[in-house]
């Protein structure tokens, strides 16, 4: 009888010993996802490599200065996002934005337009180089053209690890900073 009973404790706990967790994002789960490691310019007119990140977290938008509605509210809760996060996490997480208006947005451009904006992280750019429209064709981002550009445009903004591979991606332009944190968070979580 004793027998019996340790073999179905062990049949019903060994099972969870073995099987990894499940994840619950509240964005969309991209399933640590390649990403497309895209060297750019910065607003300081430096070379900025996405694998300069590695081994932190990324955080990564894609707006462009002359938005005046869905890049600056994703711009704001970004600032928020990073205000509230401790001393430890912050030297954990790098915050990057790319625009999709390289046409327009230079890095003097984004260098005036960070510092009005008192956004103090990367805003990085090119001239119409193949790099930029592989970021943007790997980001599934949909590059500013004055004449097709829809006026409701809803950019992403992507969670990576440390090892630079996508985790969650966030798509509705006013998303709620809570549950944004909450991801941010388990993906930092997960490096631990």
């Amino acid at each position: 009888m004793q027998m019996r009973v340790l073999i179905a404790c062990l049949i019903l706990i060994i099972p969870g010993c073995f099987s990894e967790e499940s994840i619950d994002f509240n964005g969309e789960d991209l399933n640590e996802m390649e990403t497309f490691k895209f060297t750019l310019s910065d607003q300081e007119q430096s070379s900025y490599s996405l694998e300069d990140a590695d081994g932190k977290v990324v955080v990564l938008a894609f707006i462009y200065t002359r938005c005046d509605d869905v890049c600056l509210l994703i711009s704001q809760n970004l600032k928020v996002v990073k205000s509230q996060l401790t001393s430890e996490e912050l030297e954990q997480v790098v915050f990057v934005s790319v625009t999709i208006d390289w046409r327009h947005d230079s890095p003097e451009v984004l260098q005036n337009w960070s510092a009005d904006m008192g956004l103090d992280w990367p805003h990085l750019t090119d001239w119409n180089s193949d790099e930029i429209r592989n970021t943007y064709s790997a980001y599934d981002v949909i590059p500013y053209d004055e004449e097709d550009y829809q006026d409701i445009h809803l950019q992403p903004v992507y969670i990576l690890d440390s090892n630079l591979n996508g985790r969650v991606m966030w798509n509705e332009y006013d998303w709620p900073i809570d549950l944004f944190m909450e991801d941010l968070r388990t993906v930092l979580d997960l490096e631990a």
